[in-house]
Order: C-alpha cells, then sequence, then structure tokens
C-alpha cells in the first residue's frame, strides 16, 4: 500500500510543483492522477467491506463460552451442559477464522 501512496503523491507531484489549470498538458496530468488515486480508493473499498464482513462474522463470537446458572449443578451435568454450548460456537469460530 505504501508504494501506491508514493505513485500518488509522485502522480500529483507536478501539479502542485509547476502546473496550472491552463497549462499545457493538464488534461493527460488529471487523467493519471485520477487513474492512480482510482486504483488505490477501489482498493480502500474492497479492504473496507472485506473488513465488514469480518465484522459480521465475528460478532457471533462475542457471546460468552459459558452460561452461568442460579442453582448449582453436579460436575458431569455442568460439563456436558457447558460442551454443548462451547462445541456450536467453537465450531463456528473455526469456519469462520479459516475464511477471513
Amino acid at each position: 500500500m505504501n508504494d501506491r501512496i508514493q505513485r500518488i503523491n509522485k502522480s500529483l507531484q507536478p501539479g502542485i510543483d509547476s502546473l496550472r489549470w491552463n497549462s499545457a498538458g493538464i488534461d493527460p496530468f488529471i487523467k493519471y492522477a485520477m487513474d492512480v488515486v482510482s486504483e488505490v480508493d477501489e482498493l480502500v473499498r474492497l479492504m473496507k467491506d472485506n473488513v465488514r464482513k469480518m465484522q459480521t462474522m465475528m460478532v457471533k463470537w462475542k457471546d460468552s463460552l459459558f452460561d452461568r446458572r442460579m442453582k448449582p449443578f453436579p460436575p458431569d451435568e455442568l460439563e456436558q451442559n457447558h460442551q454443548s454450548l462451547v462445541g456450536p460456537k467453537l465450531e463456528d469460530i473455526k469456519i469462520h477464522g479459516k475464511e477471513i
């Protein structure tokens, strides 16, 4: 990404240093600068879309992996309850983790 930002800076430099709106060659300068900036803009949009997709996947993960009950449970029943709760969540994390 850093190299693309440097390309933007380099492509815009003539407009900062020497070119004016009535200068010869302004149209090719504008077209080239727009192409370079548009390329980076498209990449940034794609990255933002990917981050949104990851956030959507991960929002399900915020739920607790342990369900605290008001009454005490025998250890075997607590373990069984915990496994039935955790198993599907861990599988979802595993599947979406690979996708991310």
